[in-house]
């Protein structure tokens, strides 16, 4: 060890020796050309920096003439009229246009006068999107000042190019002389003293420039090559470069040249020669002072590393032995146990890497000796955590790995929890809400088009029941994947939260227009059913979208952007007839006005604001009103024309439907009691929420008792809907119920997805064919097949069947004959308050003076 640091400590002082040597050397060899070179490649910068600039301008200018151009076409506008009523004002830096034109063939009219073009500009400017040239060159008029003309279409605009350029070339560093010139050396426009040489090849000539080296500046300028030489240049030595402009403006490919004087160029060089003196001093003393220190440091380092190789390399840490340039070249047999197939990895950048800052770079962190994370996946499900700590040694560095699985993997596996849905593995609302804040955070990308989109599976809850959990789960996975093919190709991000809504950030689009095109990309995929387990799923989706304007809202942050996202979606979700909406103002009129309707509907509670309507069922074989549904209304006038269902759904929504459904319980109690001499049943809806309620059971038939109602008096009514997700939570409260004595009819049975298994398992005494199939038998026969199965099913399984929606005696006629002997519907009558009820009573079942005529099958002769 000790003769390894004393050979350290002469390697280092030598190789100091030989550096302060060169530094001298260096110095005093420091020749013209390299400052020469060194002045050429601070002039190619400063010159592209000018170009860059004359472009941008020019660029500017021209796409501003483009969109005013543009905007006089697409309003039916004369756009020379315009162009000069706005010329005053109508700036391009600290000048206005000198006149507008409009060319026709060969020919330009210009303020009423018409030019016609010479041969030679007839095939290089017509139409090109700028030029420059003098009337005299162009039209062989006495005007020898050069003009920029803009052409947009079939309409110049131009202006003075020598105003325009020295603005610009003011700009510049070192005081120069400047041309514009093609790529075939033609001049353009000159700043210098005018003559009659048309050509920048002819000046190099005239300044003796060999014709080799033209040659080959000649082909670096074809190559679109910056260039700088040395000439003279009408007589001075001279620096002359050449930077090639952006090659959108012209066929002509326009160069920019600038012509420096010799001495103006090393002058600016001087700060070389006092910045080499001061980096000689500097290193001198910085070598003298350290000289000590890291020989010290090298000595400890060497006796670390030494000690380390010794202690561990065979031990248990996880040693990955490296080059300079991270090419792996041994393991230890720790690290060859736990990997296994270890030949996979030839460079560390095959390594799955988790980084302290994710914009820091592998090399940087093992050049630094700071230490970081490498994820090795063992078999199918396993990840392993190792933390190298990268070690300097001879040659590379050891990196020396500790497992850390226990502690890294479970940060990762709650990370992923919190951040990313269980399912599809896609960003949830938490990452969603990460990315909008960001978007928010970044002053230039919120300034841009960008769009939030949410799109929900309409009773993706039906699919979990009919095919299971774990296949509703991989149809998740399988929209997600449509949703990622459908997104190729687009700035955006997918989330999914909810299990079936999924979230998509469009950033820095376009326009708009893409994601209604994404829109209409994404309802064609669905059009096509799902194939799922040899199944084939139908699949609605309902959209909504918000884009995200800062200029047009007043408050405007993530929460609005996602409130308002969601509020477009269910919006979406209760039109019958759009996929999909788009947030605008109008929305959260309606949002403000169901909130409205909340307080209102919590006052309506308050104040007992509802009563019953009762709407008759009508059986033909006894020829009489057997039952009424009872049916909740709201009597607040401010809502008279809206459908019971909405306030229905929004005190579901809000948990007032509790409240709601106890008045209306009381209500149709004291019906039914009032009711018991004609000998009628009633039957009431009841509410997922309340059913699903601790108590429910206890309450109905404490309130059935209250009133002292004859068992069998009263049916409840459930939904076929409503038992998706809920079906064994529902089966033991209505086994309770029926046993107690009420009877319970299946509603609207048919709809959605229909399954068997109500029939088997469910305590019901009646089902409901919904109207859906009734409103169409007197032309489908579908209908007519439904209606006729359901109620031959319900009868050889001991259960009554009523017909809702039966509006005239035709349909009437047709259920009768499938079966079905009980109706409800317009035929009867609507529903009606308690006494409208009763004289329905009297006319149908005491007065007979109305009644339904069905056609009987004849009885058959004994």
């Amino acid at each position: 060890m000790k003769q390894y640091t004393f050979k350290l400590a002469i390697a280092f002082i030598f190789t100091y020796v030989l550096l302060m040597v060169a530094v001298v050397f260096a110095y005093t060899s420091i020749s013209q050309n390299f400052i020469i070179d060194q002045a050429k490649s601070n002039l190619i910068g400063s010159g592209t920096t000018i170009t860059n600039r004359i472009n941008a301008q020019l660029g500017f200018d021209y796409d501003r003439l483009t969109d005013l151009i543009n905007g006089y076409i697409g309003n039916t506008q004369d756009p020379i009229t315009e162009l000069y009523a706005q010329q005053d004002t109508l700036m391009i830096q600290n000048q206005t246009y000198l006149g507008f034109g409009l060319i026709n063939n060969n020919t330009i009219s210009i303020n009423g006068i018409t030019y016609t073009y010479t041969q030679d500009y007839t095939d290089t400017v017509i139409h090109q999107p700028v030029a420059i040239y003098s009337f005299s060159q162009a039209f062989s008029v006495s005007n020898n000042t050069p003009y920029v003309f803009f052409s947009v279409g079939d309409y110049v605009a131009y202006f003075d190019a020598k105003t325009y350029f020295d603005e610009i070339l003011s700009l510049s560093m070192i005081d120069s002389e400047y041309a514009i010139m093609s790529s075939n050396n033609t001049i353009f426009y000159k700043s210098f003293a005018d003559s009659q040489i048309r050509f920048l090849y002819d000046y190099l000539r005239a300044g003796g420039y060999p014709e080799h080296q033209i040659d080959y500046l000649k082909q670096d300028i074809l190559d679109q090559k910056s260039v700088v030489i040395q000439s003279l240049f009408e007589g001075t030595s001279s620096y002359i470069g050449f930077y090639p402009m952006n090659t959108v403006f012209s066929n002509e490919d326009f160069y920019l040249v600038q012509i420096y004087t010799e001495v103006n160029v090393l002058s600016s060089m001087a700060y070389l020669t006092n910045i080499l003196w001061a980096l000689f001093l500097v290193i001198f003393i910085l070598f003298a002072v350290a000289m000590l220190v890291l020989y010290k440091i090298l000595e400890n380092k060497s006796n670390d590393i030494e000690n380390a190789k010794l202690t561990h390399y065979y031990s248990k840490p996880y040693i990955i032995k490296i080059n300079h340039k991270g090419k792996i070249k041994s393991y230890n047999k720790s690290f060859k146990k736990l990997l296994g197939d270890y030949d996979i990895y030839d460079h560390v950048d095959d390594f799955k890497i988790k980084l302290e800052e994710e914009n820091e770079s592998l090399a940087n962190v093992i050049g630094q000796q700071k230490s970081f994370t490498v994820l090795f996946e063992i078999g199918v499900d396993k990840v392993v955590y190792i933390r190298f700590i990268p070690v300097k040694t001879a040659g590379g560095y050891l990196l020396i790995g500790n497992d850390i699985t226990g502690i890294e993997g479970k940060f990762d596996e709650y990370k992923n929890l919190a951040l990313y849905d269980k399912i599809t593995n896609l960003p949830n609302l938490n990452s969603l809400k990460q990315d909008l804040q960001v978007l928010f955070d970044d002053r230039e990308l919120i300034e841009k088009k960008n769009t939030l989109l949410a799109f929900d599976i309409v009773q993706f809850s039906k699919i979990n029941l009919l095919l299971g959990e774990k296949s509703g789960e991989r149809f998740l996975v399988i929209t997600s994947e449509l949703v990622k093919q459908a997104l190729e190709g687009y700035p955006a991000s997918l989330y999914n939260f909810d299990s079936d809504v999924f979230v998509i950030l469009f950033k820095d689009i376009e326009n708009f227009n893409w994601v209604n095109r994404w829109i209409t990309k994404i309802l064609q995929v669905f059009d096509k059913p799902v194939t799922l387990d040899k199944n084939f799923i139908e699949v609605n989706v309902k959209i909504g979208v918000f884009h995200i304007e800062k200029d047009r809202y007043e408050i405007l942050n993530p929460d609005t952007c996602f409130d308002n996202m969601m509020l477009a979606l269910n919006h979406a979700k209760e039109s019958t007839q759009h996929k999909s909406f788009v947030y605008d103002v109008s929305l959260s009129m309606v949002a403000s006005r169901e909130q409205r309707m909340e307080i209102d509907l919590a006052n309506g509670i308050k104040n007992q604001e509802f009563v019953m309507a009762l709407q008759p069922q009508y059986n033909n074989q006894v020829e009489k009103i057997t039952g009424f549904e009872a049916l909740i209304r709201w009597t607040n006038p401010k809502y008279a024309n809206e459908s019971p269902l909405k306030f229905i759904q929004m005190a579901e929504r809000n948990n007032m439907i509790i409240d709601i459904g106890r008045i209306a319980l009381h209500e149709t109690f004291q019906i039914a009691k009032e009711m018991e001499p004609y000998d009628v049943h009633i039957s009431i809806n009841i509410s997922p929420v309340q059913i699903l309620q601790a108590g429910f059971v206890n309450e109905v038939i404490s309130i059935f008792e209250q009133y002292e109602l004859k068992k069998h008096s009263i049916s409840l009514e459930i939904t076929e809907t409503f038992l998706i997700g809920s079906f064994e939570l529902v089966i033991n409260k209505l086994k309770l119920l029926q046993k107690y004595g009420f009877d319970i009819h299946l509603d609207d049975f048919g709809t959605g997805y229909s399954s068997l298994q109500y029939l088997r398992d469910l305590p019901i005494n009646t089902i409901k064919i919904d109207r859906a199939f009734i409103i169409n038998l007197e032309t489908d026969a579908h209908s007519r097949a439904i209606v006729s199965m359901i109620s031959s099913l319900a009868k050889n399984i001991g259960l009554n069947v009523i017909s809702e929606g039966v509006e005239n005696e035709k349909q009437n006629q047709i259920v009768f004959k499938a079966g079905c002997d009980v109706i409800q519907g317009y035929l009867i009558g609507q529903a009606v308050n308690k006494n409208e009820a009763i004289k329905l009573i009297q006319a149908y079942n005491i007065d007979k003076t109305k009644q339904v005529s069905v056609q009987r099958p004849a009885k058959a002769k004994s």
